[in-house]
């Protein structure tokens, strides 16, 4: 077609015909409509451009509105219609379309992950009467140690609050045992996670049983239930009911047989023993106060009053307890089911809690989830709203054969809507494709499944999509309709290349990006300092390998055995593992004012405990082997303990156990510096470490040369074998018990930085898509200033200058704020990085330079492009 007006009417009217029956974009024959639209928009002045239109305009418009109003009476039609001029559309902008949609699919996918991840955390302990079980904590505040929260509690608890309080229905004791050997004709199965358990156990948690009667299959001394993993590691399938196991000399009948424990549950066991096991022969266990080292759930009644309970419980502790003033140093409180999972950071001997997390990041995780969707929603808006600008003209030639203003206003709506619905269908794909890696990342076995078998998330995912279609929509709708078909064709229409809204949403995506970044970098910085910072003590190649009745009887041999390798420079036992809480016992100390009596926390050890582990003794002397007076009788205290008493050279003092007669006594021998013997969650708590040679270690520690790992290992695999073959060797890495107890930390890092991560990128789509209809608009302004002479160093600052100065305002927004959030975080830690300003500056410069990077490219081509094709560009 000619770049003239039409020559002939039948042409013009063709042209419009087609245009009507196709609602604008339908199959038009011959591309009529494209070279319609190309002699439009390529006319050499605009006078002639508006001549043209208004000659083929004459010739049709009676028909056009005629045709119009024809299509508007058929609702079916025109929501086809729509359809079709949305896929037309969509192909038609094939970049700026799939950067948006690939950008909110992004989004949705992040915000998908995050609820996968809360659910997963919120599934835990769904039994059939979670909402009345409760799990007996107490409060401890003995002298001289911390104030803690503690899962445990003593035999004689749970009887007595039976007896005492009608409020509760029914209680269950647990009490873990860790690795177990049994044997069965001949052979020697070491299994983990067996628990004690009441005979109450299976009618208060509904764990599957899939053999065996729930009422009464540990009722009997020496009953056990089994998993079903475990009896078919030791017996090679499932039926094993009556079956019968040895161990410590004590046999076991099984009576029943359970479902695998599921992931979900934070007790995790492979074998329950009942209690009736130990009851059978100690009569008094059910009578014991004074020791803690049981997990008691109770069932109350669904009318019980916990407050009332709670003012009870003092008179209870009087009345039960040999000590009058029990109630000065322990007290008891109970804790939800629901709450043991997500709710026991501050909960310390907390031993059968699997996979403990703490609940406060679900709310961390839930508004990053926010943070995310808003980023790409609004990421989504500002493409949409940007690109809907450039579409002037196709409304005005619209509305000027008839189109009506609701017809534009629900076809801008379509588009949107189909665009979001698209992006959802994409994030689905993205997440199915994604969380395999997630799951590594994090350890989970997260799935699709909660998702997609739940009606009201379905519901709610299509409602939050079409919500966020429709008011993405609405701004063009309104806004573009709302224009005279005469003033846009006249080109006197400006829709804002510096639109204040479109700069607000800018701002806000890029306020909420930089808080993430920051927020990843001061999360990184707290885990580096845990991991960096020096906790006083040797962690690196240190095995940690179990220790049974029998490892304990040739400890000496198998030692001295061990040390025969070169590359076994140390080997040592202990009763509990560094990194753990250690347990508490009561102890006398001589002072200037006579005897002073506190709890410490306690350490039973070997001779070079010290040396292995490289602890600085800063005076005062280590244990010594040839002194027999050391056994039992030395202490060597920390720094902690020392401030605790008020010596200032506590070598040399009297001291002992709280049982120890006062004229027996031992002595303190040594003072070490302070080690962090908890996670750096904790502040160091008083600690004495004593040698005994009485009872067993738990526990044997080897420190290895690093060099040549493999021949130490082999070497106490031969030494163990030919040793104690009887007893399985068990060994794992102490870096790797240290790194699990920032577990949760981590985890949090891990979804934090996957998530600023995706921030910024999806808002760096977004810029990349806005600078290219910015450079596009200004394409005419670039011409005119490359032939005044303008570098495109030059051009470079004038087209991005206004992005930077958003990019900055985002900063001075968001550092506020995010610094107050993560100084809170921080206070978690007894020990913590500082809140450094640099990790801001870095993250506001990040951000900043990723923009102008990512904007970069379409002004440097434009700048590029002769400033002859610029100044054609209209």
């Amino acid at each position: 077609m000619s770049d003239s007006a039409p020559n002939s009417p039948r042409l013009a009217s063709k042209i419009l015909y087609m245009m009507l029956k196709s609602d604008l974009y339908e199959e038009v024959s011959g591309d009529l409509y494209e070279q319609f639209i190309f002699t439009l928009e390529n006319n050499s002045t605009k006078k002639a451009k508006l001549n043209y239109w208004y000659q083929v305009l004459n010739y049709v418009r009676p028909f056009a509105l005629k045709k119009t109003k024809s299509k508007h009476s058929n609702h079916t039609i025109m929501l086809r219609s729509y359809l079709l001029i949305a896929l037309r559309n969509l192909r038609k902008h094939r970049f700026h379309n799939s950067l948006n949609i690939l950008s909110l699919a992004i989004g949705f996918a992040a915000c998908l992950a995050i609820y996968l991840f809360i659910e997963d955390e919120k599934s835990f302990d769904q039994h059939a009467n979670k909402d009345n079980i409760y799990r007996l904590c107490e409060v401890q505040s003995f002298p001289g140690t911390k104030v803690q929260n503690v899962a445990l509690s003593m035999p004689g608890m749970g009887p007595a609050l039976l007896a005492d309080f009608p409020e509760v229905e029914q209680l269950t004791r647990l009490w873990g045992q860790g690795k177990l050997v049994w044997k069965t004709n001949g052979e020697s199965y070491p299994i983990n996670n067996a628990i004690f358990a009441d005979s109450t156990f299976l009618s208060m948690f509904d764990f599957p049983l899939i053999a065996g009667d729930r009422l009464s299959a540990l009722d009997e001394p020496y009953s056990i239930l089994m998993s079903e993993s475990t009896a078919k590691t030791i017996f090679g399938h499932t039926d094993v009911v009556g079956e019968v196991l040895e161990m410590s000399d004590d046999h076991f009948k099984i009576t029943g047989v359970l479902a695998d424990i599921p992931e979900n549950s934070h007790l995790q066991f492979k074998i329950v023993i009942s209690v009736t096991s130990i009851t059978n022969r100690n009569k008094d266990f059910n009578e014991r106060w004074g020791s803690n080292f049981l997990v008691t759930y109770l069932q109350l009644s669904p009318q019980a009053d916990l407050e009332d309970m709670a003012k009870r419980y003092p008179e209870f502790m009087t009345k039960n307890s040999e000590r009058e003033d029990i109630n000065e140093y322990l007290k008891i409180f109970l804790q939800r089911l629901e709450e043991v999972h997500l709710g026991s950071t501050d909960i310390e001997h907390d031993y059968l809690n699997h996979r403990k997390f703490n609940g406060s990041y679900l709310n961390v995780f839930w508004l990053v989830g926010v943070f995310i969707l808003i980023i790409a929603s609004v990421n989504f808006m500002n493409l949409t709203i940007a690109r809907s600008g450039t579409r002037l003209k196709e409304i005005g030639v619209r509305k000027s054969i008839g189109a009506y203003r609701d017809q534009l206003f629900w076809q801008f709506i379509t588009e949107s809507v189909l665009m979001t619905f698209c992006a959802l269908l994409l994030s689905i794909c993205i997440s199915w494709v994604g969380l395999g890696f997630l799951n590594q990342l994090i350890d989970r076995q997260l799935t699709l499944y909660p998702v997609l078998s739940n009606e009201t998330v379905i519901i709610s995912m299509l409602g939050i999509t079409m919500l966020l279609g429709l008011l993405t929509g609405l701004y063009p709708s309104l806004y573009m309709a709302g224009f005279r078909p005469a003033t846009i064709l006249r080109g006197t229409t400006k829709t804002g290349g510096k639109s204040v809204f479109r700069s607000t949403l800018i701002i806000t995506q890029f306020s909420l990006a930089i808080a993430m970044i920051v927020a990843t970098l001061v999360v990184l910085d707290q885990l580096n300092f845990m991991r960096d910072k020096d906790i006083g003590f040797n962690t690196d190649h240190v095995l940690i390998v179990d220790m049974d009745r029998t490892a304990n009887e040739k400890y000496a041999l198998i030692k001295q055995r061990l040390l025969e390798n070169s590359n076994i420079l140390g080997v040592t036992a202990s009763g509990q593992r560094l990194g753990s809480n250690f347990h508490q016992w009561g102890a006398k100390v001589e002072v200037d004012t006579g005897l002073f009596e506190f709890t410490p926390s306690n350490l039973r050890v070997h001779f070079d405990y010290l040396d292995v582990y490289d602890i600085d003794l800063i005076e005062g002397r280590n244990f010594d082997e040839s002194r027999p007076s050391d056994d039992g009788m030395a202490f060597i205290i920390n720094e902690a303990f020392a401030k605790e008493i008020g010596v200032d050279n506590p070598v040399g003092r009297r001291m002992g156990h709280s049982w120890y007669h006062n004229d027996s006594l031992g002595q303190i021998i040594g003072l070490t510096k302070d080690f962090n013997f908890n996670s750096l969650h904790h502040r160091v708590n008083t600690l004495a470490l004593v040698v005994t040679t009485e009872g067993y270690f738990g526990e044997m520690s080897l420190k290895l040369n690093g060099s040549n790992i493999q021949s130490s290992l082999n070497h106490l695999e031969q030494v163990w074998q030919e040793t104690i073959p009887e007893y399985p060797l068990d060994y794992s890495f102490l870096e790797d018990h240290m790194n699990d107890l920032y577990k949760s930390d981590q985890q949090m890092s891990a979804v934090i930085s996957i998530i600023a991560f995706l921030s910024i990128f999806i808002a760096c789509m977004g810029l990349f898509g806005l600078s290219a209809l910015a450079t596009e608009r200004r394409m005419k302004e670039i011409g005119v200033r490359k032939v005044l002479g303008a570098n495109i160093g030059n051009l470079f600052l004038t087209l991005s200058k206004h992005f930077a100065i958003l990019i900055v305002i985002s900063f001075a927004i968001a550092a506020p704020l995010t610094y107050l959030s993560l100084t809170q975080w921080l206070e978690n830690f007894a020990f913590r990085t500082e809140l450094s300003l640099s990790l801001f500056a870095i993250a506001g410069l990040a951000a900043l330079v990723i923009a102008l990077l990512t904007i970069s490219y379409h002004i440097i081509k434009a700048a590029r492009i002769n400033p002859v094709e610029s100044l054609r560009y209209e």
